[in-house]
């Protein structure tokens, strides 16, 4: 799994995931920023198959079109790509440990071991990816990213089958973090709340400039309709467990519409939703986000990366 954490060299090209096709897009990074290109594709029918864990697996077919056409775009210049895939084909949660190995692979090994008895009803191989957070205790905390392998993998292998080789790939919150960290904590002086609700998923993180806090993600199918009681339980675990001083900020970043997340629950501070200003992007940014969602993590997944 190739989550944003390693800080990999990205070029300006990504395709988000979706399901029931594919985004592409060319992020133009220079100011104003923006898009230099941005198409919508379909899955083919019968393309996709599905993994034992429900979430889709890739062929070539499901990619052919939208890959082409943007090679097309990029005037044959297309040979290396981000990949975003929605949250709910992921699970993101933060673990503790009363101590981890000192090796990545037996910290990776320890954390799929975790994951066993966290998550008792996945039983597909999990692809993990992992940073240390601020612990609540005595011990160690990495917030941790799991997606099913097999599913990964085909991934990798359509988009390879085609000539592109991916050099990230990661669910769309945490692309939405860390590629908008730098602007939110500049416009932040304090700890800040971002909340990304996506279709079937919903994210709620507390940073400290460019590293998570706290992270917490629901189900769709988990996700209460007053979202007061759970921002006050992760407000109170933020403050009591993490000596949190306050928020100086909360962003929001809704891909679903309908209830005004803005009002679904008593923030500390006043919300500000997500816009084109708070990256100095064009006039027709918002417009475009607007129309296609999934366009600002694909747009955080290479801005301001080299």
């Amino acid at each position: 799994m190739k989550f944003p954490f390693l800080r990999p060299v990205v070029p300006p090209h990504v395709f988000c995931l979706l399901a029931d096709g594919v985004t592409y897009a060319s992020v133009r990074r220079e100011q104003p920023a923006g898009f230099a290109e941005a198409r919508t594709f379909a899955y083919p029918g019968n393309a996709l198959g599905s993994s034992s864990s429900g979430t889709p697996l890739f062929t070539r077919e499901a990619l052919s079109e939208a890959v082409t056409a943007a090679r097309r775009l990029a005037g044959g210049r297309l040979s290396r790509a981000s990949v975003v895939l929605p949250d709910s084909w992921a699970r993101i949660l933060p673990i503790d440990f009363d101590a981890l190995p000192d090796s990545e692979e037996g910290v990776r090994e320890m954390v799929l071991w975790k994951l066993k008895k966290l998550l008792p009803g996945v039983t597909a191989e999990l692809s993990v990816a992992f940073r240390e957070m601020p612990p609540s205790g005595q011990g160690k905390r990495l917030l941790v990213a799991a997606a099913p392998a097999e599913s990964l993998r085909s991934i990798e292998r359509a988009f390879e089958s085609l000539g592109v080789r991916v050099g990230m790939l990661s669910p769309a919150s945490l692309v939405l973090f860390e590629g908008l960290a730098p602007a939110l904590s500049g416009l932040t002086a304090g700890d800040y709340a971002l909340v990304h609700r996506a279709p079937g998923s919903i994210c709620f993180l507390i940073a400290r400039g460019g590293a998570p806090l706290f992270f917490r993600q629901r189900p769709a199918e988990e996700e209460s309709e007053d979202h007061e009681q759970e921002i006050r339980l992760s407000l109170s675990y933020y403050t009591e467990k993490l000596q949190g001083q306050g928020l100086a900020g909360v962003y929001l970043y809704d891909e679903v519409g309908g209830r005004d997340l803005a009002e679904a629950a008593s923030f500390p501070v006043r919300p500000v939703v997500i816009s084109g200003a708070i990256v100095g992007a064009d006039a027709g940014f918002d417009e475009r986000i607007a129309a296609r969602p999934e366009l600002l993590p694909g747009f955080a997944a290479v801005w301001r990366r080299n």
